[in-house]
């Protein structure tokens, strides 16, 4: 082939030397087949239906990752206390933090420091993707404490109105009975009906501490669907964009990670106890659809922008970088902290606790075995 073009463009001014310049054009054709033969094989590609059967596909593992902890939480062997729920909900608490590192904030860095970004990424200052994950804990930080003030600020309003009352009735209960000594009988019914009091506006304090409690599980519940809804979008655009033969590795790994952190984010919500089965039915179509949707988006932007285009990139690394901060907040802090300094894992025996913990490292160590090939 090199020699056609040789030829085509007349640099062959030497007849005498047109017999060895034949006998080399055959040997180059026969050498370009074989490189033509080896770039087809390197270079093989998939045809649509496959990435359409891989997002079928990652659409069944996300919905089946959600839907199974929420069927079998009624169940004996999958309550909140036993085991079984702790080590499957830390098991994906892990998988949430490795995919923040490994598949998040790393990749942004790489793409925001590669040569097809803006300058002021990938020479005046590389640290770009530490700076953006670190704002998206800030961010999620603001909402979270923001958010817990004004709802804790409502309730200690019906907190202290219903206290108030309480010690009217307790005042009015414990004047009854000082007039006279023929009603000693009455007063010490009054005694304890005063005790009953007290026992019930702290049992009605209790009650509305703990509905505190779930309020603030639930932010964290949204919070942690934005995190993961935005790069199960993006990574979904990848899947979409790919078409060689690291389509298959890749499918195999969406469809472990979509799983098992679908588990994770189930779990969570459960222990919310939302009362309305309205948010768990939202949380799980959300996460089904968000991968797919991104998946769909890539198919259609395939061959109408270059995978190397500036925006698209620098784009891409930005919002990765936000939301591996936002995972990496709700994940130490909101689910890994909190589990760990509850009374059932404080309460545990040492043997329950290193089950807890390894089914927890187990799960990083999927998804950084998991990470060579997405």
């Amino acid at each position: 082939m090199l020699t056609q073009l040789i030829w085509a463009h007349g640099i062959h001014h030497h007849d005498h030397e047109e017999g060895e310049e034949h006998e080399h054009e055959h040997e180059h054709e026969g050498e370009g087949e074989v490189h033509d033969h080896e770039h087809e094989h390197e270079g093989k590609t998939y045809p649509l239906s496959v990435s359409f059967i891989g997002i079928a596909a990652v659409l069944l593992c996300s919905f089946l990752g959600t839907i199974l902890p929420i069927i079998f939480r009624k169940k004996s062997f999958f309550r909140e206390d036993t085991l079984l729920f702790s080590c499957i909900k830390l098991f994906g608490t892990g998988v949430i933090l490795a995919v923040a590192f490994i598949h998040m904030v790393i990749p942004a860095g790489q793409i925001l420091t590669s040569e097809y970004t803006y300058e002021i990424f990938n020479e005046k200052y590389t640290s770009f993707a530490g700076v953006f994950a670190i704002l998206g804990i800030i961010l999620t930080h603001v909402i979270q404490v923001y958010t817990s003030h004004f709802l804790y600020k409502n309730n200690d309003h019906d907190l202290s109105k219903k206290s108030s009352e309480s010690s009217v009735s307790l005042s009015i209960d414990s004047d009854i009975g000082d007039i006279t000594e023929e009603k000693k009988y009455h007063k010490m019914n009054n005694k304890k009906e005063v005790v009953s009091a007290v026992d019930g506006c702290a049992e009605e304090q209790h009650g509305i501490l703990h509905m505190m409690e779930n309020k603030e599980k639930q932010i964290i519940c949204y919070l942690l669907e934005i995190g993961i809804s935005l790069h199960s979008i993006l990574i979904g655009i990848a899947f979409g964009m790919t078409n060689d033969e690291e389509l298959i590795v890749l499918m195999i790994a969406l469809i472990f990670h979509q799983f098992f952190e679908g588990v994770s984010l189930s779990s969570v919500f459960i222990e919310a106890h939302f009362k309305r089965f309205t948010a768990i039915i939202i949380m799980i179509v959300v996460y089904s659809l968000t991968l797919p949707i991104g998946g769909v988006i890539g198919i259609l932007i395939r061959n109408a922008i270059e995978s190397t285009d500036k925006v698209y990139l620098t784009t891409q690394g930005i919002i990765d970088a936000v939301a591996g901060g936002i995972l990496i907040y709700d994940d130490l802090v909101n689910i890994l902290s909190r589990h760990c300094n509850s009374n059932l894992f404080k309460k545990g025996s040492i043997m329950r606790k290193n089950a807890q913990l390894i089914s927890f490292y187990c799960g990083i160590a999927v998804m950084a075995i998991i990470g060579i090939w997405a």
